[in-house]
């Protein structure tokens, strides 16, 4: 996929028009390069398995302590 930076809002946020259609807000510190207006990106996303994974695990974790909380109400 590719973008091109519209604007930067503020020094803060960076307005991504996607090529073919559509556009992303994104927070300037995010990036790891410097930015400007006009510059071409190529944008990748990856998925993250280890960090769904740990999210997963999280919400099982509550959900259970949830319904053990309940029970111990009845």
């Amino acid at each position: 996929m590719k973008g091109i930076i519209d604007r930067i809002e503020d020094g803060k946020t960076a307005v991504i028009n996607i090529v073919g259609g559509g556009s992303m807000l994104i927070p300037a510190e995010q990036f790891d390069i410097k930015i400007h207006e006009g510059q071409h990106l190529k944008i990748t996303f990856e998925p993250d398995e280890e960090s769904e994974q740990k999210t997963r695990e999280e919400i099982k974790n509550l959900q259970e302590e949830l319904l053990k909380r309940n029970e111990d109400q009845e």
